[in-house]
């Protein structure tokens, strides 16, 4: 028994240093940590953009501070470049009544969470305007129940104005429990939706 209890011992037990790691796995173990920057599809680095200041000063990039690594937690594939902010403090990214709303308000603008890149404010330290351009490239920004300015944006935004800046769009609305609890919030945010989404 005592010979069997060391085959068994010795056959399944690897040290650390065996561990073969294919590259499909590290990207999807590290996907928020491993950062590739594009441009027109071509991938750049530090020294591109210290040749051609032109990439910067035309806004084709943003650059992230020195010391990111792209750290902030999301929720989606951020497929189409759209971040949605929120600040729940009670849940990893919101309650599953405010997720279900948001997913229905998704699909009515032909968009789904692999679309999006769902970021809760409360639970992420490095949300700052900077890092969310850097990490998320974003074309739309819309913020639920969290102000622009908290995190950093240069911008003022009113609730359900519809605002540009830095070749994105901005909508800042209360928060997602708010708006499914009214009927007259729920059509001002669609308005706004349709506006954004050309629905």
């Amino acid at each position: 028994m005592q010979r069997n209890e060391k085959l068994l011992a010795n056959n399944f037990f690897m040290g650390l240093d065996d561990i073969n790691i294919s590259p499909f796995l590290v990207e999807k173990l590290y996907k928020n940590s491993l950062i590739e920057t594009t441009v027109s599809g071509n991938v750049i680095g530090n020294e591109d953009i210290a040749k051609d200041e032109s990439l910067v000063k035309s806004k084709q990039i943003v650059i992230a501070p020195q010391n990111y690594l792209g750290n902030i937690k999301f929720l989606g594939k951020n497929a189409k470049n759209i971040v949605v902010l929120v600040d729940e403090k009670m849940h990893a990214f919101l309650g599953d009544d405010e997720l279900s709303f948001l997913i229905n308000i998704f699909n009515a603008c032909a968009i789904n969470m692999q679309d999006v890149a769902l970021v809760n404010v409360c639970s992420n330290a490095e949300v700052e305007y900077e890092n969310l351009n850097a990490q998320f490239a974003p074309v739309i920004v819309l913020f639920f129940g969290t102000e622009p300015q908290l995190v950093g944006y240069p911008v003022q935004i009113p609730a359900y104005k519809i605002q540009k800046y830095n070749g994105q769009q901005y909508l800042c609305a209360p928060s997602l429990q708010k708006i499914a609890a009214d009927k007259e919030e729920k059509k001002k945010l669609w308005l706004c939706l349709k506006e954004i989404f050309g629905v």
